[in-house]
């Protein structure tokens, strides 16, 4: 049997939820073993539209227990259910995610049926496109109305291509979190024209302006009080750029010594040691520190003066830099992905180019060396996060999406 995060309808569940005046319940099926960007944003829209619309999730149980716990602060109600990960890789590690995936896929077909059953969602909303790769037979089975909310598209390689021609009929409407992600998504085969693309949002909060920056990492990291201090926070892959990073930090302290640099975010082996001895390979211990996990981002972002996104792929959207800007913090951000929609160079951040740890370092500089450039920019990017990215309106756009379908 199932592990039913709620034993037992919820009054929210016994009700018909209701956007207009047509009803529809949703079943949310999310991946991911741990709680990263996807499952954050997943959650920040739930929280909003759970209450006025029945809401059940199917969670894998390859986890580590966030995101249930989560859930269950949430009081939504989920199942869980063995939902893998296929990968077309060749070595022992990926080969055995898939061969387990395969073993234990019917058990997982057999349980969304019961629960679609059991629940009668109007609507499937998918988190990303693996589950849709993953439940694609059953999809098609339940004929039920399927949304794809896409965070990021499969690259444009004749495998993708190919199944994607598959797989995209198990799906009614995709919702797309970027213009970016769209585009990429294109290039794989042809969309709808009523597929959407509504930005991710962010919870707006109350700010003292010009802000200040709080003494929480120079009191960690024992940092003089007028330090300058740059943060960037994410997945520890490589793909987010925290190589150049550090290399731009090694140019920007020797042409500012109150300078000081924090990383963000849980520390993943075998990258977190890389990252330490490109470190001591700069001379920067001390000038360079690891914050690990923050429960609030809000927490993270008020820290520091200063925020980098450094990606070296295309971000499906880049949600840290509208959590930065709603801050009202100034942002240098790599040309990657959805982040050039977020940030408007020159007004509210400054773009460089990928992988460019000198053109990095400048942009760092600029900002840091003018504290009123860095608070007008900042100011300006709070007001773009308000206007366009506003966690509240954007879960309003996806709940009426949702219910025209």
């Amino acid at each position: 049997m199932p592990n039913i995060g709620k034993q037992s309808p919820t009054a929210r569940e016994q009700t018909i939820g209701t956007v207009g005046v047509q009803p529809f319940r949703i079943l949310a099926i999310v991946p991911g073993a741990f709680c990263f960007g996807l499952q954050n944003i997943t959650l920040a829209l739930f929280e909003r539209i759970s209450k006025e619309v029945p809401s059940h999730f199917l969670v894998t149980k390859w986890n580590d227990g966030e995101f249930p716990g989560r859930l269950r602060r949430l009081d939504i109600p989920f199942t869980e259910t063995w939902l893998g990960m296929f990968s077309r890789k060749l070595d022992w590690c990926n080969l055995r995610m898939t061969i387990e995936c395969l073993i234990k896929l019917p058990s997982a077909y057999v349980v969304l049926a019961r629960l679609i059953r059991r629940f009668q969602p109007t609507c499937i909303f998918l988190a990303n496109h693996h589950e849709a790769i993953l439940l694609w037979p059953m999809l098609l089975f339940l004929r039920k109305k399927v949304v794809c909310h896409l965070h990021d598209a499969p690259p444009a390689i004749p495998f993708q291509k190919a199944s994607y021609r598959i797989w995209r009929t198990g799906i009614g409407r995709f919702i797309f979190i970027s213009q970016s992600a769209r585009a990429r998504m294109a290039e794989l085969g042809p969309i709808h024209q009523n597929d959407a693309v509504i930005w991710n949002g962010v919870e707006i909060r109350d700010l003292i302006v010009p802000r200040k920056r709080t003494n929480r990492f120079s009191t960690t990291f024992g940092w003089p009080a007028d330090s300058l201090i740059v943060g960037m926070t994410g997945q520890m892959t490589p793909t987010k750029g925290h190589e150049d990073f550090i290399a731009a930090a090694a140019l920007v302290a020797r042409a500012n010594p109150r300078a000081r640099f924090v990383i963000g975010g849980k520390s993943i082996e075998p990258f977190f040691s890389t990252l330490r001895a490109q470190i001591a390979a700069e001379g920067l211990p001390g000038v360079i520190e690891f914050s690990g996990w923050a429960e609030s981002a809000s927490d993270f972002f008020d820290g520091i003066d200063l925020f980098v996104l450094a990606s070296r792929h295309d971000e499906g959207f880049g949600l840290v830099l509208a959590e930065a800007g709603e801050r009202s913090l100034a942002s240098v951000a790599t040309r990657s992905g959805g982040a050039i929609e977020i940030i408007v160079d020159g007004e509210t951040g400054i773009l460089v180019k990928k992988t460019n740890p000198d053109e990095m370092a400048s942009a760092i500089l600029k900002l840091l060396e003018d504290e009123q450039l860095r608070q007008e920019t900042g100011g300006r990017a709070r007001a773009r996060v308000i206007e366009f990215f506003n966690l509240d309106r954007q879960a309003g756009k996806i709940k009426a999406f949702l219910a025209g379908i």
